[in-house]
């Protein structure tokens, strides 16, 4: 667990990103040199030209203005070359607040392997608060929440004074492909998904057992494990190693922490979720919390606040309800990000439904009984020894996970009967 304090706080950039120990530009390094390297070569005529080594990047009223490319412009597939020393490594991701934890097992993995002069992280908006306090990104940006344009300038700006040599996309989007493409060079290595050749298509995975692992995504199956016996587990966190040819042990998750200023709960819950077949019966919550307060233990209900939760999950009904009946303390938007895992870590048990929230909790010691849908919980339950994993049956939905059961799995975790 990575602790953080104010006083090592990033200093913001006056745009978007932020930076650590390095300028905006990547710098201090000598430009990468290849008698194939990109050379501008100004052309001005009425007509766009038609041999293919010229590429419009403009009209004005000169004409069309060109730069020259290299004849086989493709972008290149990583397959587990090394790199050259001090690299300079991207990672994208989503910026939901599970993405962010479960790619951090990559992250330390990348900086194990590579000794990186630069680990840049292209993320977003909600998880901004764990990017920028985070030991493990040399340079951050909120790809998912800034403006397009300023996104475009940005890139301009890192990638100025050289490329990347390795980019790793964990996402599918258009939006993650387009600016993975955007960031990378002729030169550059690509893992996972890219738009390829001039932007009008899908680069091909690699034509090994790693692409065949891309192409398959049916990543909750049973047999994944038997299907590509380069996995330990079925877990998303050890894929996007895998995926990236890391080998080795997987470690933990690593995860900025800082101590709340007030006193923590007992036991802190989290209701929420992305989406709705992920939500626990508001009566299943409630008998369970009356279970709690029965034996004077006290409870937090954790989460965004509540208007800006309505724009990314479902659940704040059950919320407030909970709240209304003074079930729970309601501490929804108290801290930031990096408090929330400073107050997991101090909480005596973790109870929630497969959310940010739960993989937070994963990230510490404290005893979590999280609740997953069936089949899902082979790809998104972390394998941490601290988490009761709790399923319906395999056709049932997660409402249908009795109070119970989940009862039985508070008492253990808080060794009480």
């Amino acid at each position: 667990m990575q602790n953080f304090s104010g006083s090592g706080s990033p200093v913001r950039s006056p745009a978007f990103g932020f930076k650590n120990h390095l300028s905006g530009r990547i710098t201090n390094l000598e430009p990468r040199r290849s008698s194939s390297a990109i050379k501008p070569s100004h052309i001005h005529g009425d007509s766009l030209p038609q041999n293919p080594v010229f590429v419009p990047i403009g009209y004005n009223r000169h004409g069309w203005e060109t730069t020259r490319l290299p004849e086989d412009t493709d972008l290149r597939r990583y397959q587990g070359e090394d790199l050259r020393a001090a690299p300079r490594i991207a990672v994208v991701a989503n910026d939901a607040i599970g993405n962010f934890v479960v790619s951090t097992p990559l992250l330390q993995m990348l900086k194990e392997r590579f000794k990186p002069f630069a680990l840049d992280y292209y993320g977003g908006a909600r998880t901004w608060e764990l990017i920028e306090n985070s030991d493990l990104i040399d340079y951050g940006y909120p790809l998912h929440g800034a403006p397009p344009n300023e996104t475009a300038k940005a890139i301009a700006e890192r990638t100025d004074d050289g490329s990347y040599d390795l980019i790793v996309n964990l996402e599918w989007t258009a939006y993650a492909k387009t600016c993975t493409a955007m960031l990378s060079h002729h030169e550059t290595f690509i893992c996972g998904p890219s738009f390829g050749r001039g932007g009008r298509a899908d680069l091909e995975m690699p034509g090994d057992d790693r692409g065949d692992l891309w192409r398959d995504q049916e990543w909750i199956s049973e047999d994944l494990t038997r299907k590509y016996p380069y996995l330990r587990s079925g877990f998303i966190g050890e894929i996007f190693c895998r995926l990236a040819y890391l080998e080795g042990d997987v470690p933990r998750y690593r995860l900025p922490s800082k101590i709340p200023a007030q006193s923590i709960p007992d036991v802190l819950i989290a209701t929420a979720a992305s989406l709705p077949d992920k939500l626990w019966a508001p009566e299943s919550w409630i008998q369970t919390l009356n279970w709690l307060k029965d034996k004077g233990i006290s409870v937090g209900l954790i989460g965004a606040p509540p208007a800006r939760q309505q724009e990314f999950w479902k659940g704040n009904s059950v919320e407030d309800d909970l709240v209304a009946q003074g079930l729970v303390e309601d501490l929804r938007g108290v801290f930031s990000l990096p408090e929330v895992v400073g107050a997991l870590e101090r909480s005596k048990a973790v109870f929630s439904v497969d959310n940010g929230v739960m993989h937070l909790a994963a990230g510490t010691q404290t005893p979590i009984v999280g609740l997953f849908r069936y089949g899902i919980h082979r790809l998104w339950a972390p394998p941490a020894h601290e988490l009761t994993v709790l399923t319906p049956a395999p056709d049932d939905v997660v409402a249908t996970i009795t109070a119970t059961d989940a009862i039985a799995a508070l008492g253990n975790a808080l060794k009480i009967g």
